[in-house]
């Protein structure tokens, strides 16, 4: 008799008190592939691992629950841990280790695009939408705002993808690194150090130790997942605090993950910027309706960068030139940093830490 194949793909997935929506979760991942489902409950007090047993045999899916009791400092970021670190222990063929989160659901060939990526890259960052039928709880977003934090990002992304050190992948990407879609070989994961037993932001911070450490990270618009608009969520900082400040703040701070505009010209202009996604200080976050000016030094630097460029191919064309009045730090493609960021010890991407925030300016991740 042919034995069968050994699994060499774990789901992990934490959980803290999700009964009502872990059948939702595990049921998008029925039938897609021979995985193992690591569902890890940190301090649940409710129904969520029957639940899940009772889903998994109805749809013959392998599944291990790890029930936990975490301290107040750790959280989500632990629970991934552990799952990970379960698979790592029991899965002698283990070669890919996926994420999402258990409010989420995941598209019917979310497996099968992660692996197909993994193939050729070391970690896979999926793009995180809405649930649809939930999407009425955001009609109180304002949508200029929501506009103003979309160009931004677009902008932060530009620049990134320009002027870091293997970020060129980024530009036209969402760009996001979100714990509800992760995907890693097993080497790719141990190169990062696994995920941090943090309460929050271990998503993001994996991804950059990965970026730092040369691995290739890819943001897969194809490979895709829904996430919930509940405005209670069970994360210190996670999605749900996001969407309640959009929905009800009239100047919420935006993305931790888009410095100033000034400090990233500076770091740009220098050639220090580090991986993305940076974290920027609480301190240096931005306000949603200053945004209007970031967006302006942001475009005047693209602007004249292209000016130097386009001087650049002109004057190669010519017997000579002055092209040293035209490089960047002795003209207009250098705009000051203000004080408060000269001021910040360390470079915003170096520090530790913790939405999506697309074109469509939409808080789909974790983060505030």
């Amino acid at each position: 008799m042919t034995r069968p194949a050994a699994k060499d793909t774990a789901i992990v997935i934490p959980a803290r008190n999700e009964e009502a929506r872990i059948g939702a979760c595990l049921t998008a991942l029925a039938g897609q592939g021979n995985a193992v489902v690591i569902l890890v409950l940190n301090n649940t007090t409710d129904r969520t691992g029957s639940g899940a047993h009772d889903i998994a045999a109805r749809h013959d899916l392998d599944l291990t629950v790890l029930e936990r009791t975490l301290p107040s400092r750790e959280g989500v970021g632990t629970a991934r841990r552990i799952g990970c670190d379960h698979a790592l222990q029991t899965m002698p063929a283990l070669r890919y280790l996926l994420t999402t989160d258990a409010d989420c659901i995941v598209a019917p060939d979310w497996i099968a695009q992660n692996l197909a990526h993994l193939k050729t890259a070391d970690a896979v960052c999926g793009k995180v939408d809405l649930i649809a039928g939930e999407a009425d709880i955001l009609d109180g977003m304002d949508p200029h705002l929501a506009e103003l934090e979309g160009t931004y990002r677009a902008l932060v992304q530009d620049i990134y993808a320009r002027h870091a050190p293997g970020c060129a992948d980024i530009g036209d990407t969402h760009g996001e690194a979100a714990g509800a879609s992760l995907g890693f070989t097993r080497a790719a994961y141990l190169a990062g150090g696994g995920f941090a037993p943090v309460r929050c932001g271990e998503d993001r911070r994996i991804v950059r130790a990965l970026r730092a450490a040369g691995c290739r990270v890819r943001h897969a618009d194809d490979v895709t997942v829904q996430a919930s608009c509940r405005l209670i969520g069970r994360a210190a900082g996670g999605m749900s605090v996001a969407l309640k400040a959009r929905i009800g703040g009239l100047d919420y701070l935006i993305d931790d993950c888009l410095p100033p505009a000034d400090w990233l010209v500076t770091q740009a202009s220098g050639k220090t910027l580090g991986p993305w996604p940076p974290q920027v200080p609480a301190r240096f976050r931005l306000h949603v309706r200053d945004l209007p000016r970031h967006i302006e030094i942001l475009e005047t630097f693209r602007n004249s960068e292209r000016l130097i460029s386009a001087s650049i191919a002109s004057a190669a064309t010519r017997p000579c030139s002055h092209l040293d009045t035209l490089l960047p730090g002795k003209g207009s493609a250098n705009v000051p940093a203000g004080p408060g960021m000269r001021a910040c010890p360390v470079p915003v991407d170096r520090l530790p830490a913790p939405t999506q925030t697309d074109a469509s300016a939409l808080p789909t991740v974790k983060g505030a």
